[in-house]
Order: C-alpha cells, then structure tokens, then sequence
C-alpha cells in the first residue's frame, strides 16, 4: 500500500505564509524598528499555531531583522548606520539595472499598474496623507523592479526594503521635496512609455536625491562615515 506523503509540506507552507506576513508588515511600515512583537499575540492574530510563528521568526533572525527574546518575545531590530548605507548602494544597483532593461522595449500595457500608483500618489499628495504617500511610493519602485521579469531581482528588492523602511527613515527626519520626487515618477513613466534613455537619467537623479534625504535624517546626520559618502 502506497504510504501518503507526511504533512510537512503543509506545515512549511503554514511558516512561509507567516514570514510572508511579517515581512510585508515590516515595510509596509506596520511593525516598526525597535518594536517588540509577542509570538503568542502573533498566533492569536494569525490564528496559527505557535510552530509557524517561531519558524517564520527564526528566519528573521537569520535575515538580521529580529532579536528572539525569553517569554515569547521578539525584539525588530533597528538597522545599524551601515547596514543603510549598504541597502541605498544596493538599490541603486537593482532600480538602475532594471531601468536599463525595460526601457528599449516596454510595452505600454505593462506600465498601467505605474500609472496607477501615480494617480493614487497624486490623490495622496492633494490630501496631504503622507503615510499613503510613502506607501504607494514604495509599491511604484517595487513595481518597476518587478517589470524586468527577473525574479531574483525581485526577490532581491523586496529583501533590501527589510532592511530600508522608507517609512521608517521619513520618520528618522528625512524632509524631502515632495512635490519634486513625485514628478521624477512621472518622468520616469513618460520616459519609459517613449522607450527613451532619459528613463536612466530620471531613475539616476531620482536615486541620488533620495540617498541625499536618507544621509540627512537624524538617524545618520553628523555621521563620519556618512559624511565621506556624500
């Protein structure tokens, strides 16, 4: 008789889920560096078992993210001055190399889902809901990594924001020129729309304007070792 497959597989899944959970709740800003999560609120709200929730944590402590403390405790790490420094220089990478390989043959219909974070960013933007903003921004930039079909590339960038919450360093001080990042999105679109390597230009100053905000904030401001990267 032909033994049934042991339920493991579902139990992996179960975790993945939950460290999917976690992760998205990270950058998207709803866990914060520095909070304390509760494994057993965790698995109350999830309505889990406390297995997944430890294993999903156990990788977020291998990622560097999380600090597993007694009585079911767990500690978000806040992200050392280097390790920032370290995910801005890895974003450059990733969004530069993803524009240069869409914008010679995009089609247009793939830049809908762009075109519609632009329009909820403006609508953000009216309201004055920076929080949204912030949110929707982010989404713009993970979805124009996504458009360059190179799943570690994805991959890669939705593990960078882990460790480079723009909520968090908007938070930390950064006072950026709201109205001037948001049209390099539209640029940027525009550009990529007319197949033209502007679209490298755009994404190139968008980027260094950005690292020049998160090297101002007051988490780094005063730095040495940020100071000698400016």
């Amino acid at each position: 008789m032909k033994q049934e497959p042991v339920a493991v597989i579902d139990k992996r899944s179960l975790a993945e889920q939950v460290y999917q959970y976690l992760c998205d709740s990270i950058i998207g800003g709803r866990f914060n560096y520095g909070d304390t999560l509760s494994t057993k609120q965790l698995a109350k709200e999830l309505d889990v078992s406390m297995m997944p929730i430890r294993e999903a944590l156990k990788r977020l402590e291998i990622d560097g993210l999380v600090e597993i403390r007694p009585r079911s405790m767990c500690l978000l790490r806040t992200p050392t001055k280097k390790t920032i420094l370290s995910a801005i220089a890895m974003r450059e990478l990733l969004e530069v190399y993803s524009v240069k390989s869409i914008y010679e043959t995009i089609e247009k219909e793939r830049l809908e889902p762009l075109k519609a974070l632009t329009s909820a960013m403006a609508e953000a933007l009216a309201q004055e809901n920076l929080p949204t903003y912030i949110k929707f921004d982010c989404q713009y930039h993970l979805m124009l990594c996504s458009l360059c079909d190179n799943e570690f590339i994805h991959r890669s960038y939705k593990e960078l924001n882990l460790h480079l919450n723009m909520k968090y360093m908007y938070d930390i001080g950064i006072k950026p020129n709201y109205s001037q990042t948001f049209q390099d999105h539209i640029d940027l679109l525009e550009a990529l729309e007319h197949h033209s390597p502007v679209a490298l230009q755009i994404i190139e100053k968008h980027l260094h304007t950005s690292k020049k905000n998160i090297l101002s904030g007051a988490f780094l401001a005063g730095d040495e070792e940020t100071q000698s990267i400016k």
